[in-house]
């Protein structure tokens, strides 16, 4: 028989029962939260994502254990980057869908506390989440995806379009080219991608004015020596070839177009390929004076040269510069195959840009834009994650397993995670779903021509030429033209 503390003998049931102790409710809470529409995300990636790391990394500290932890605030963040058009709205909603399925009180339809949470999460902690993401996607790729043995970083940058507001006017300003009011605030994102898995491992943002090429020795503290720097002519310079060399990795990169090489000089390796010597140019403006005296007064650089020939293209010639200076070890042929899957890290930025709907950030001030694009880059990653593991299911190629129906794959599958009974039909659900992924394989289109060109006519709106208070309306545009009118009419 139960009894009470201070009254032996006598059952707590008569007492009436006890207050439920707040740490209990708190729990519930959390619980209920974790079992909410979000979670099956967190179910499909609790491997590579665990709670225990977010809860971790993401919770500050002395922090209070709110209705939206930073477990459910991180999934719901995630939700709305992977399908682009979610608002905050929509994710409370979800909240309280799962909230009347259970028969509990729905929390409130205010957006307030959901949009807290979200500039609560620790960017640090977003980062190093980031970083555990890429260490269990690097330990999974196979080794055959190595470059000779090497592992390649490709470089590139784009340009991202941010919401109109005086706090990303002031971080990012608009191009000068746009009128004042007109415009919107724009970021170039230089990423370096991992021509191994298709991951963005590292990124570096700036506005937009800014040139790209010096990013290159931010991005470097992420690369392990023997790595191998592959990228366009932007990049190409005396500086970045002599910091990768001196911190033991190399690149492969097209010359720059002033630069003016004669192939018919320096040491013959064979045809279209010469060893040559590059002196240190004068020091650029803006660079420290001492550390430009301690770059190298010449480099060993190997220059190959060649021509693409493409049936209905006219022929290009390309000339490669290089620090792999061993033809034996590295072949001639083997550094142009390289370079031509350069192309491949424009497909990777139209993913994350295109397919997941990164060109527009929609956060309203460049610290949550930061945490935005940081979710984007988190999202795109454990997308490659269904990839890779699709692999058990095919014989394709990485690059042939289509990144766009792995995304739509895991949009439809979404309802079935949530609604599976157990832990084993779930895992069923998940199994087949990566199956389904390895059946999207893209096919060969060799000589494919994709200009990029719109078909389709937009709608015949004005352009805004001037602030929107100041902006008025042309009257041909405010209501149809008399005769026009009369046409229709008839």
């Amino acid at each position: 028989m139960e009894t009470t503390n201070f009254l032996p003998g006598i059952s707590p049931k008569l007492c009436g029962r006890a207050p439920k102790p707040q740490a209990r409710i708190l729990a519930d809470k959390m619980r209920f939260i974790h079992s909410s529409g979000l979670s099956e995300l967190a179910d499909l990636f609790k491997d590579w994502l665990p709670a225990s790391l977010l809860e971790s990394e993401l919770k500050k500290d002395r922090s209070r254990n709110r209705t939206y932890t930073c477990y459910a605030t991180f999934w719901g963040f995630f939700s709305q980057v992977l399908s682009p058009s979610t608002s905050c709205l929509e994710v409370v909603r979800q909240i309280q869908g799962k909230s009347v399925e259970l028969g509990r009180k729905a929390p409130s339809s205010a957006t307030a506390a959901y949009c807290n949470a979200r500039k609560e999460l620790d960017f640090q902690g977003l980062e190093k989440v980031s970083q555990a993401v890429l260490s269990r996607l690097s330990a999974a790729a196979p080794q055959s995806r190595l470059w000779l043995g090497r592992r390649v970083k490709v470089l590139d940058g784009t340009c991202i379009s941010l919401a109109d507001t005086q706090a990303n006017q002031n971080e990012y300003p608009q191009p000068s080219t746009q009128k004042e009011g007109c415009g919107f605030p724009a970021m170039k994102l230089v990423g370096s991608f991992s021509l191994e898995t298709g991951a963005l491992e590292d990124y570096c943002e700036m506005p937009q004015k800014s040139h790209e090429s010096r990013c290159l020795l931010e991005l470097m503290k992420l690369f392990d020596k023997g790595d191998v720097a592959l990228t366009d002519r932007g990049f190409s310079s005396f500086l970045n070839i002599a910091t990768l060399k001196s911190e033991g990795c190399d690149a492969v990169m097209r010359a720059h177009q002033r630069r003016k090489i004669d192939i018919r000089k320096g040491e013959s390796l064979g045809e279209g390929d010469r060893l040559m010597a590059w002196s240190r140019p004068q020091r650029p403006k803006g660079f420290d004076e001492d550390q430009w005296k301690d770059l190298p007064e010449s480099l060993d650089i190997r220059v190959v040269a060649f021509e693409v020939r493409q049936k209905g293209f006219r022929t290009r010639s390309i000339t490669l510069v290089t620090t792999l200076t061993d033809p034996e070890a590295f072949p001639r042929q083997e550094l142009i195959d390289l370079y031509m899957k350069r192309w491949s890290v424009e497909l990777r930025i139209r993913d994350i840009k295109t397919t997941m709907g990164m060109e527009i950030l929609r956060c309203k001030s460049p610290k949550m834009v930061r945490k935005e694009l940081l979710m984007f880059i988190i999202a795109h990653n454990l997308i490659r994650v269904l990839m890779i593991e699709s692999l058990s299911h095919t014989r394709a190629e990485l690059e042939r397993v289509s990144f766009k129906a792995t995304v739509d794959t895991l949009r439809q599958f979404r309802p079935y995670i949530i609604a599976a009974k157990s832990n084993k039909s779930m895992r069923d659900v998940i199994d087949n779903m990566i199956r389904i992924i390895a059946e999207g394989i893209v096919p060969e289109r060799i000589d494919r021509s994709e200009p990029r060109a719109v078909k389709r006519r937009p709608k015949n709106y004005q352009l805004l030429t001037s602030p929107r208070s100041r902006m008025k309306v042309s009257e041909r545009r405010r209501k149809t033209p008399p005769k026009q009118r009369a046409t229709l009419l008839s």
